[in-house]
């Protein structure tokens, strides 16, 4: 019998204004970056041209280095509150407070309610869902969608239509803020039938054109634009070109200056970096591109963004000890598969940043909670105890003593990967 999904409850509100606050203060100190820069200059671009002209253009006239779903996110904003950086900040700060209360809800489907609520107060101060809200970057919207897609997939008093309509309907707006999660998505909605009870070759259809449709919108305007299938942004061999010139240049390797092509249409650019990514992999010996992109892996797993990051350091082991219970707990796939396809994604189209774990903080708080569950059945509560307080007595020690303890990471770096 399924399960009715709870109503908002005090400890819902609570949690939402515990993290509503704890994002307004974070955003408050840290201030607006303004003029934007990188990234965040190309999205406010093509946001200004979509509010005041409705041609989605970017810098010098591209249009499809970015994806659309966060400039048109920025427009909207715009178009409502007007062209204040400080509004977005606002609203982002808005939408992390509510995915902590989603994810309150998605970990009650997986862990028993106490953990559940753990995970989401944790949320609430988490450090790669508190920092984006502050930033006009993609992250803080995409990890909402992304739990928001989740929350609709395992609303068990919906029927399986519904929720493989809402999930494949949201997955696709995810695909239109970065284009990484498609593979995720996908591979959730063929194993619907394994994972969920009563699902079957209907919801899996109802799943995939829900993702089409909305997926469709931006690759359809592509098409129609370039007379070519692009599928994600026009900048896609650039990343995967820098994800290992980044590591290369770093060691020091016979990796050339940075490339950079002449100005032109935004197609041949990319084509060009994927020619200099060719050239300069054929250079590299299977084991210098293996350092190289083990490199961007643990980079991505790396505590400092710069500073020490104690709320990711204290999920982390119980969402890894998750991971024992996939054989028997298929309902765990989703959030498992989204984490690894991440994290294989930005290894290799991303390079050696941090932040690229930032979007999808929900899931690994979800798997966080059915892994302490699971820690205090096999441990027992009073070694549980004993062990959980140990760790987060030894994360609030290196948080109190993060130059030291940063120091320390970059020695054992250097041990491991060599000097800079």
């Amino acid at each position: 019998m399924s399960r009715p999904e709870p109503a908002l409850d005090r400890r819902d509100a609570g949690l939402f204004g515990a993290a509503l606050l704890l994002r307004a203060a974070h955003a408050f100190r840290a201030g607006v970056a303004w003029p934007p820069a990188g990234d965040s200059a190309e999205y406010w671009e093509f946001a200004r041209s979509l509010a005041e002209t409705g041609l989605y253009f970017g810098p010098g006239g591209a249009i499809a280095t970015r994806m659309p779903g966060y400039p048109v996110f920025l427009a909207a904003v715009r178009l409502l509150l007007g062209p204040s950086p400080e509004a977005v900040i606002a609203v982002q700060c808005l939408l992390g407070a509510a995915a902590c209360v989603l994810i309150r809800r998605v970990a009650r489907r997986v862990a028993p309610e106490g953990w559940a609520l753990a995970a989401a107060a944790l949320a609430a101060a988490y450090g790669g869902l508190v920092t984006p809200a502050a930033m006009l970057l993609s992250e803080s919207l995409y990890s909402f969608l992304l739990i928001a897609s989740a929350w609709a997939l395992y609303r068990e008093d919906w029927t399986p239509a519904r929720r493989a309509a809402g999930f494949g309907l949201l997955s696709g707006a995810l695909y239109l803020v970065r284009p990484e999660p498609l593979p995720y998505a996908g591979a959730v909605i063929l194993l619907m039938p394994a994972l969920f009870p009563r699902f079957g070759l209907r919801q899996v259809g109802i799943a995939a054109v829900s993702l089409a449709v909305v997926a469709g919108l931006w690759v359809g305007r592509n098409y129609a634009q370039f007379g070519r299938l692009v599928p994600g942004s026009t900048v896609s061999r650039s990343v995967v070109y820098l994800s290992l010139w980044l590591p290369a240049d770093r060691f020091g390797w016979d990796a050339g200056p940075r490339f950079e092509p002449p100005p032109g249409h935004e197609l041949v650019r990319d084509r060009l970096y994927g020619a200099k990514f060719r050239e300069l992999s054929r250079g590299l010996s299977f084991a210098q591109k293996a350092k190289a992109y083990a490199f961007n892996f643990v980079s991505i797993l790396y505590p400092f963004l710069p500073g020490y990051d104690w709320t990711y350091m204290l999920a982390l082991p119980f969402a890894a000890w998750s991971l024992v219970l996939l054989p028997k707990r298929r309902e765990l796939w989703p959030f498992a598969l989204a984490i690894a396809g991440s994290l294989t994604i930005f290894t290799f189209c991303g390079g050696w940043a941090s932040r690229y774990r930032q979007g999808v903080s929900p899931y690994l708080l979800v798997l966080a909670a059915a892994g302490a569950a699971s820690a205090v059945e096999r441990l027992g509560r009073p070694r549980f105890r004993a062990a959980a307080g140990t760790w987060l007595g030894l994360n609030l020690v290196l948080w109190a003593f993060q130059p030291q303890a940063r120091a320390l990471a970059l020695g054992v770096r250097d041990a491991l990967w060599g000097p800079r």
